[in-house]
């Protein structure tokens, strides 16, 4: 299963970028664009051998347009798959420029009818229809992307990569629908966006409540209507990059946001996000629900949107739980 998590993750890496093409958003790429797909992926690990195994996911791609700043859209990325009895849920603040649902129609055809194509990879096709096939490092990796010639919004995306030691995987994605949805329309960021915040991380197992860890939000600064993260601790050896927008961050949801009973729903996937009574400390609780379950369940700061709780239930039967350090 877990071959099966990284190739769903491995779709958002692959980026039309790469073609050295020029992507600024179409017109119809706006705040409160929300666009739909289902993805189903499996993979076979040592095959021809004794030890061959496999496994297989299926779920949705949900991505919510909340920012556009100049020309480039950012927002939510959702990822939601079942993987036998078990549930993996993934949601970022991402550039949709380089994680995207769309490609910029006149340039990526133009790359097909000239070739163009990013070092060790060939580019087929035509315009509507891309196909590239790229190898490095003994892995080959293949793309079939069917788009719109015109508005180049993503309909079909199918990725399958091989290794040399026998290892095959490949994810599909397909287009169910895209439409817009009415977001609160703020001027400003929540305080809490400029400041910097500490959570200590804990494992609830069977055995009971254990600590695991710490996680760090140090705020870096803002580009336009971009505000930049680094988040570390122990833990996380590695600092990540993070964004921030002025209706959520790594550690936030604007008031205006928050206060509304129904944050997000998408009926196509199954998937909701709403406001749902107050917490042990004293703040509102939000809870993210995928096909009538609850999958993560937040405690926010009603005025200031600051995170305080979070309980993330996880694969093995294990729950992480991150609490805000005062």
């Amino acid at each position: 299963m877990r071959y099966v998590i990284l190739l769903f993750l491995l779709v958002f890496s692959f980026s039309f970028a790469q073609i050295n093409i020029y992507n600024p958003a179409p017109s119809w790429v706006k705040k409160g664009l929300v666009v739909v797909y289902s993805m189903e992926g499996g993979s076979a690990t040592n095959t021809g051998t004794s030890g061959a195994s496999g496994a297989y996911g299926r779920g949705f791609s949900v991505n919510v347009v909340l920012e556009v700043d100049n020309q480039v859209p950012y927002g939510l990325n959702i990822l939601l798959s079942s993987l036998g009895y078990s549930t993996f849920f993934n949601t970022k603040l991402v550039n949709f420029n380089s994680l995207s649902f769309y490609v910029n129609a006149r340039e990526i055809n133009r790359a097909i009818q000239r070739k163009e194509a990013p070092p060790n990879c060939q580019v087929f096709g035509n315009p509507g229809k891309l196909f590239m096939k790229c190898n490095q490092n003994g892995i080959s990796i293949k793309y079939i992307v069917d788009y719109d010639k015109k508005t180049g919004l993503i309909k079909n995306l199918v990725v399958s990569q091989t290794s040399i030691n026998g290892n095959i995987t490949q994810t599909r994605m397909k287009y169910i629908k895209h439409y817009y949805i009415n977001l609160p329309d703020v001027k400003s960021f929540p305080s809490s966006a400029f400041e910097n915040h500490s959570y200590v991380i804990y494992t609830l197992t069977p055995i009971g409540k254990m600590p695991s860890g710490t996680l760090n939000i140090k705020y870096l600064g803002k580009s336009g209507r971009i505000l930049s993260y680094e988040s570390y601790g122990q833990g996380f050896p590695v600092p990540v990059k993070k964004i921030g927008l002025s209706l959520a961050g790594p550690h936030y949801i604007h008031p205006a946001w928050l206060s509304r009973k129904d944050l997000l729903n998408v009926p196509e996937a199954g998937f909701e996000i709403s406001r749902d009574g107050k917490g042990e400390k004293g703040g509102v609780m939000v809870n993210y629900i995928w096909q009538g379950a609850t999958i993560l369940q937040q405690e926010l700061d009603p005025r200031t949107g600051l995170l305080l709780y979070q309980y993330l239930p996880s694969m093995g039967g294990f729950t992480i739980i991150m609490e805000l350090q005062r």
